[in-house]
């Protein structure tokens, strides 16, 4: 049957988040990568890896005794090994909180703009008559929102972590320079949720359809593949500046064959992928070069 994961290790890659989770960790490592002293911000990936893990574990426990259970595969799975997940969120969720809390105080500024962000798209809001008010009512914000958080999560928050100081043009400019590339994932996310999603939600793809909303992923793919050829070969990394193109390459590929269909592995594994398979060029470029 189309869309059914029956791979044990492929369940716990998308149904237990375990590949997302690892995709903000690369993602994290990619900007570590070019930090004078990453110490901290490896430490923030570790944390930030095992707490992607635990908030995802939270949101799908806490659904596993509501009536959609019974309809969605990852929720079935997890109510199956609601047992063991409990142990293994907990534990994450803790050894996620040990980690971070000493950077707190460095990071904190950045962290809450974008956790009050979420709470006031994700929450629905409506006005006296029943109409749909607040964030979530706002063009294309679906896609801009999650962009811009994750940028801040992967980005913006790594170079505050960095003891050599950044200055506040420099990390709003490097953070900038990676919102293109989540942005046209995320764009592929909405072609696939393109026929549950509410059409208040105004996405990419229900405003201009499924090959607009591919157009447009495209081009912000070439817009970040350009801006990080440039960024790579101004630190003298001319090789990597090649081998990065491959990772965007697969995107490209993904983006061309993106349909409004649940399947898992697509989207969960290979679009998901792209963010693991970039900074990987990266660092097989700067490695050999």
């Amino acid at each position: 049957m189309r869309g059914e994961v029956r791979h044990p290790v492929l369940r716990w890659l998308i149904f237990g988040h375990l590949w997302v989770a690892l995709a903000v960790s690369a993602q994290i490592l990619w900007t570590a990568m070019f930090l004078r002293e990453g110490v901290l911000a490896r430490r923030y990936a570790l944390a930030a890896f095992l707490g992607a893990f635990a908030a995802y574990g939270v949101t799908r426990l806490a659904r596993t005794s509501g009536p959609e259970a019974k309809e969605y595969e990852n929720l079935k799975w997890y109510q199956a090994n609601k047992r063991s997940m409990l142990v293994l969120v907990g534990m994450a969720g803790a050894a996620a909180f040990v980690l971070m809390w000493p950077l707190w105080p460095i990071m904190w500024r950045m962290m809450i703009p974008a956790v009050v962000l979420t709470f006031f798209y994700v929450t629905p809001f409506t006005s006296s008559n029943g109409r749909g008010i607040g964030l979530r009512t706002v063009p294309f914000l679906k896609a801009i929102l999650i962009a811009v958080i994750w940028a801040i999560v992967v980005v913006a928050i790594p170079l505050r972590l960095d003891p050599e100081y950044h200055s506040t043009t420099s990390i709003i400019a490097h953070t900038c320079m990676r919102v293109p590339l989540i942005l046209a994932l995320a764009i592929l996310f909405d072609i696939r949720d393109q026929t549950s999603d509410d059409p208040a939600l105004r996405t990419v793809p229900i405003v201009f359809g499924t090959n607009g909303a591919k157009a447009i992923a495209f081009f912000f793919l070439l817009c970040s593949a350009t801006f990080e050829v440039l960024f790579l070969r101004g630190l003298g990394y001319v090789t990597a500046s090649w081998t990065v193109l491959a990772g965007y390459a697969f995107g490209m590929v993904l983006t061309f064959r993106a349909k409004p269909v649940r399947d898992p592995f697509y989207y969960a594994i290979l679009v998901d992928g792209v963010m693991i398979a970039i900074p990987l060029c990266v660092w097989m470029g700067v490695i050999v070069g």
